[in-house]
């Protein structure tokens, strides 16, 4: 009897393995996808801002904010510490250091 219930729990332990191991497999592929991908999956509103590469730094936050208020801009120099979690309430805006009018150094993207 006892030999029929251990195997029974081998059986039961293999099975739910082989069951869990393709969806963390899954999982992992999908954490490796581009912060752009990710955001289109479940951000709301515009996400990416190329027409605003180079442009003063506060005016962008205006235009951003205004296009998507779902999001809060930052402002901050190039090369700035960052939290790097994603966050489709965030934006980062980057100027260059060397400029006087804050003009952006990357494209602003959420996250």
């Amino acid at each position: 009897m006892k030999r029929v219930t251990v195997a029974a729990f081998v059986l039961a332990s293999a099975t739910s393995l082989g069951v869990g191991i393709p969806a963390v497999a899954s999982a992992a592929v999908a954490d490796k996808a581009a912060p752009e991908q990710r955001a289109a999956s479940f951000c709301q509103g515009k996400q990416e801002w190329p027409e605003l590469a180079g442009m003063p730094a506060k005016a962008a936050k205006e235009i951003i904010e205004r296009e998507n208020p779902y999001v809060t801009a930052r402002i901050l120099p190039e090369g700035s510490p960052v939290t790097l979690d994603f966050r489709c309430d965030r934006v980062w805006l980057f100027h260059k250091v060397d400029s006087p009018q804050l003009l952006l150094a990357h494209t602003p993207r959420v996250g």
